[in-house]
């Protein structure tokens, strides 16, 4: 179904009142249903900053539309992190849902009309690579456009429900977990999934499955008789294995998607793997003459400078080459930490790696490793201080003296965000000042 504008849909003019929106608990909620809280929320609103904060997908879907259309700018923010929250107070005068005033209250009224989404502003909170949030603002009419772009690309898809394993707090699960069905006339399932045994006990045949790495890395010893249209994952690339795992136990391969919170989604990867990056539909894909990805796209408010590296491809597609900040000088050269992750990997010992620069005079390259089974045997026989030693003496074949890491830590996997994306501040925190390797 082609998306319909959000404008339409609180008007009451695009979908049936009896359309169902969310399931919740076995519960179908309608558009009737969401224009009548939708308006009861807007009506208790009157222009001020909102925070908004809620696990439950419709209740968030609520809160979203009602400030909106009150003309209140909002702020998405995620579940728990109290300190995180008590530091943003002073971006927010009501916070609404979880810790806040209520949203779903019983009562119910008509939507404010004249809703212009060109004049709401959501607000994304990111980490970024450091760990130290950032307020990135789009409009709801530039999300209405990615969304469009989203579904031209996904084409006709079943009466299924969206599912998702990821929050939707985020810009990736707000469009894909609860816009998109939205605006297509799906329904989105109003519960969150941080674990698939519920998921899969829910999943029909025909839905649509939003997730990322941290997920679908995890599928061991599951089954599912189920068999969704339509698997995503974004925030980070998919090992192979996990995305192999993913087609064996959903009988479809993963579409992975590219795109960050400043930019929106930009490109997709059907299969996975090392295929091309491709264009969203809309979005066209340049680079600088430093190999710095360039994005236009109707969503964005002209061009976009990305922090990647990128070389292009056939039929209008490219390759990541990895990030432009992640080269670093140690001891006078220049060392590429995406290269040097790369040949850490290689190793028939290690499965995973993350190299960060330690603050220990700004030169001290450390790395944290998942070991193969080859490699577990060699941590139990030789200690992770020889072990590391060796590892190190192994790069050179492939590295420069720079280049190879001196601090080492052997970790059951990586540590990553909800999103399964990994940052600098979540690897360095496992190499505190003073500590020995491990």
């Amino acid at each position: 179904m082609i998306p319909a504008p959000l404008a339409a849909l609180l008007a009451g003019t695009a979908r049936p009142g009896h359309a169902v929106v969310a399931w919740r608990d076995g519960e179908a909620l309608t558009w009737d249903r969401l224009r009548g809280d939708v308006g009861a929320l807007a009506a208790r609103l009157d222009g001020e900053r909102v925070a908004l904060r809620s696990e439950d997908g419709y209740a968030f879907c609520v809160g979203l539309l009602a400030a909106a259309a009150a003309s209140c700018p909002v702020l998405l923010l995620p579940p728990g992190a109290p300190a995180l929250i008590e530091s943003l107070a002073p971006h927010w005068d009501r916070l609404l849902g979880d810790g806040g005033e209520p949203i779903l209250t019983g009562a119910a009224a008509a939507p404010p009309a004249g809703f212009d989404p060109a004049r709401a502003t959501v607000t994304f909170l990111t980490s970024g690579s450091t760990g130290q949030p950032k307020r990135i603002g789009r409009s709801l009419a530039r999300l209405e456009a990615e969304v469009a772009a989203v579904a031209a690309l996904a084409g006709p898809l079943g009466p299924g429900c969206h599912r998702a394993t990821v929050p939707h707090h985020h810009a990736y699960g707000l469009i894909f977990k609860l816009l998109w069905p939205l605006l297509a006339g799906r329904p989105f399932a109003a519960r969150s999934y941080p674990l698939w045994e519920p998921l899969l006990a829910e999943l029909h045949d025909g839905d649509v499955l939003v997730s990322g790495p941290a997920h679908l890395a995890r599928l061991d010893g599951l089954a599912s008789a189920r068999r969704p249209d339509l698997i995503l994952s974004a925030g980070a690339p998919l090992p192979t294995a996990a995305a192999s795992a993913a087609a064996r136990l959903f009988g479809r391969a993963v579409s992975e998607i590219l795109g960050s919170t400043e930019t929106g989604a930009i490109a997709h990867r059907p299969g996975g793997g090392t295929m091309a990056w491709l264009p969203l539909p809309g979005a066209e894909i340049d680079h600088d003459r430093d190999g710095l990805l360039l994005v236009t796209a109707p969503w964005l408010d002209g061009q976009a400078r990305g922090a990647d590296r990128i070389v292009p491809a056939l039929a209008g597609g490219f390759h990541l080459l990895g990030r432009a900040d992640r080269v670093v000088k140690i001891e006078g050269a220049r060392v590429g930490l995406a290269g040097v992750e790369a040949a850490l990997a290689a190793l028939p010992e290690i499965d995973e790696a993350a190299v960060v620069v330690l603050p220990e005079g700004g030169t001290t390259l450390a790395a944290a490793v998942v070991l193969s089974e080859p490699g577990r045997l060699r941590l139990a026989d030789d200690g992770a201080f020889r072990l590391g030693r060796a590892l190190r003496n192994r790069l050179a074949e492939r590295l420069e003296p720079a280049a190879r890491p001196r601090r080492w830590r052997f970790v059951p996997s990586l540590p990553v965000n909800a999103l399964g994306k990994r940052t600098n501040a979540a690897v360095m925190a496992l190499f505190p000042s003073g500590s020995a390797d491990a």
